[in-house]
């Protein structure tokens, strides 16, 4: 399957940044705790600190001329935001907010992370690399929008989240979500009462069940059309 769009690869950072830094950082400065609902930053605040997931799942967004949300991604561990702020970004274009209770932050100032962007060579490169595949994955998203119609979005959404979340259960695959159904829908593009249709459809064919509120078995990706 192509490389996730809806949620970014989870490349664990932690075993990537020196372990001895990293460890005499968090005595200094110990990990945030966010609960849900909570945010990380807004529009316009100054950057001033790289944030590095440490457990739980964020969600980062801006608000449209009319004031409504609009999701591009949700990060979980071993995700970094604000990296922009290395290459001259002075105010966070989007928000953060914790979609989950007892989401655990790393907060790197933005000199510490200059640091280890000079004298860590495999941060420096890791970095680099995922803001390159950030940018072909917003443009698959993109392409996602614009020329499939909300089932066909849904159903790419499904896809990815067995593919990155998904664990073996019976025959096929169960997705544990921590996201809601009006998150899903600010990330394809459509209402949640769309999305409710269209995962009732889903459900009545027969390709998707739902266990409880939060998980979702598939029994075969391949037929999930």
């Amino acid at each position: 399957m192509e490389k996730t769009v809806w949620f970014f690869e989870e490349v664990d950072l932690y075993e990537i940044l020196c372990p001895y830094k990293y460890s005499d950082h968090l005595k200094a400065h110990p990990l945030s705790c966010y609960n849900k609902t909570d945010f990380l930053f807004m529009e316009g605040d100054l950057v001033r600190e790289i944030f590095l997931v440490a457990e739980g799942r964020v969600k980062v967004g801006f608000y449209d001329n009319e004031g409504n949300e609009q999701v591009i991604c949700f990060l979980g561990r071993g995700e970094i935001l604000g990296e922009m702020a290395l290459f001259g970004t002075q105010r966070h274009k989007e928000f953060a907010q914790a979609v989950t209770d007892r989401t655990m932050i790393c907060k790197l100032r933005v000199e510490k992370a200059q640091e280890l962007v000079r004298d860590y060579v495999p941060f420096s490169l890791t970095l680099t690399k995922r803001i390159g595949e950030r940018m072909q994955k917003f443009e698959r998203r993109l392409q996602i929008l614009l020329f499939k119609d909300a089932r066909q979005r849904l159903v790419e959404f499904l896809k990815d989240l067995c593919h990155d979340i998904g664990t073996p259960y019976r025959t096929g695959v169960k997705i544990t979500l921590d996201i809601t159904q009006s998150d899903i829908a600010a990330l394809i593009g459509t209402s949640r009462k769309t999305v409710s249709l269209l995962f009732t459809d889903l459900e009545e064919a027969g390709l998707v069940k739902f266990f409880g509120r939060k998980e979702i078995y598939v029994a075969d990706v391949g037929k999930l059309v």
